[in-house]
């Protein structure tokens, strides 16, 4: 898929040549392109062919132009299909070669295994975490995570927050890890999945007790600002680290990334194919559903340097989201898209997962064992590191929403 897209969309003579060296089914391809651009008589003979068939059948041509351009767009529309059936129309199983850090690794910390039903009837797995010696939490922070890995890529932080003195459920998502589903599904599943997760938390007898506050990363900061659309009433606060605005941009930023070309003249292209796949309520931007909101409490962080989710896909891009009094924007100078980590951290944990991507864009599956044990020599207390300062003022704000909330309850 990521073939085709260069040979649509690039036409720098490197990734060209990038591109035959590794897949020589386009070589064909291309000679066939560059036969026609070398053969003005044979282009203007294909025109001529064609005008030839509107004088015959009398039609005119702007008609004609018209079934071009909406046959362009009807291939573009189906390569945007692909693009989304490939990324999501798969399972996330994580890295079997890495480390997921569970509830064992971190002293006091208790796992209370959950399941619960999503959408489709897939069932959801993942735990309720408390930490010995906390016999009330304040209340319930219910976690969706991001992608590349189920919720135990945020086991550190799930710990700090059950440390401070709540309660937090964490759960994967259709199709990643220890859940069930085929796929993914789509970007907007995050959506589904933490909505499901707010149903079986009002069903369960012990766990409808608690105040709620969402919070999350990247695609689970996304699900966390669009689910206050139909859950604003049912939580007393919102946390999200980097949350992208709107999930064609997150296509593209990503394509952008890849190929090294911006390729936003497709957003539309996206847009669409990304409301066939999601449903209409996909079609939000988490700022318009932010400026929705009216009571509830809601903390966006983001850091000035994420080049993942970019400041111009954030919910900040659009001003009036901070100057709204139920929501606190703070932004990270110099700061990447794991803002809750230390900047040392996250840079170490950069620097791992590209030595990964390069070994195994050069090896494939079989990566030698001595090449793949020293790649696989991490230091997970220093990739796993927090910002304290950045925990502090999430668990801080928490703190003012469960007592917020129990004020209005009183």
């Amino acid at each position: 898929m990521d073939a085709w897209l260069v040979f649509l969309g690039v036409s720098d003579p490197e990734w060209i040549e990038k591109l035959i060296r590794r897949y020589l089914e386009f070589i064909p391809l291309y000679e066939e392109v560059y036969a026609i651009c070398t053969n003005m008589e044979r282009v203007m003979g294909i025109f001529s062919e064609e005008l030839k068939m509107l004088d015959k059948n009398n039609v005119q041509p702007t008609l004609w132009i018209w079934i071009v351009i909406i046959g362009i767009a009807l291939v573009l529309f189906l390569v945007a299909c692909l693009c989304l059936q490939a990324v999501f129309g798969v399972r996330c199983e994580g890295n079997p070669d890495l480390k997921y850090l569970t509830e064992k690794d971190f002293d006091g910390l208790e796992a209370e295994p959950i399941s619960f039903v999503s959408d489709r009837g897939q069932r959801l797995c993942g735990a309720v975490y408390t930490c010995r010696g906390v016999d009330n939490p304040s209340c319930l922070v219910v976690f969706a995570h991001g992608m590349g890995g189920g919720h135990l890529s945020y086991t550190t932080m799930i710990h700090g927050l059950a440390k401070a003195g709540f309660a937090v459920l964490a759960y994967d998502n259709t199709g990643t890890m220890s859940s069930g589903g085929k796929a993914l599904g789509s970007f907007y599943q995050a959506v589904l999945d933490l909505r499901s997760a707010l149903a079986f938390v009002r069903e369960d007898e012990k766990l409808s007790g608690y105040k709620v506050v969402l919070a999350g990363h990247s695609w689970g900061g996304y699900a966390v600002c669009q689910s206050l659309a139909f859950e604003e009433t049912n939580v007393s606060g919102a946390v999200a680290f980097s949350p992208p605005n709107a999930i064609p941009r997150v296509i593209c930023d990503g394509m952008r990334q890849m190929i090294g070309v911006p390729v936003s003249w497709l957003l539309p292209v996206f847009w669409v194919a990304s409301v066939v796949r999601s449903g209409w309520d996909s079609r939000r931007k988490s700022s318009s559903v932010l400026l929705g909101t009216e009571t509830v409490p809601v903390l966006i962080l983001h850091g000035s340097a994420d080049k993942t989710v970019p400041l111009s896909n954030s919910p900040l891009s659009d001003p009036r989201v901070s100057e709204k009094e139920n929501i606190t924007c703070i932004l990270y100078d110099g700061r990447a898209h794991n803002v809750y980590q230390t900047k040392e951290a996250e840079q170490y944990l950069n620097e791992v997962f590209d030595a990964i991507a390069k070994a195994e864009h050069q090896y494939g599956r079989k990566i030698p064992s001595e090449k793949k044990a020293q790649l696989y020599d991490i230091d997970y207390e220093l990739i796993t590191k927090e910002d304290l300062d950045v925990i502090k003022t999430v668990v801080d704000f928490i703190k003012k929403c469960a007592v917020k909330s129990m004020k209005k309850t009183l």
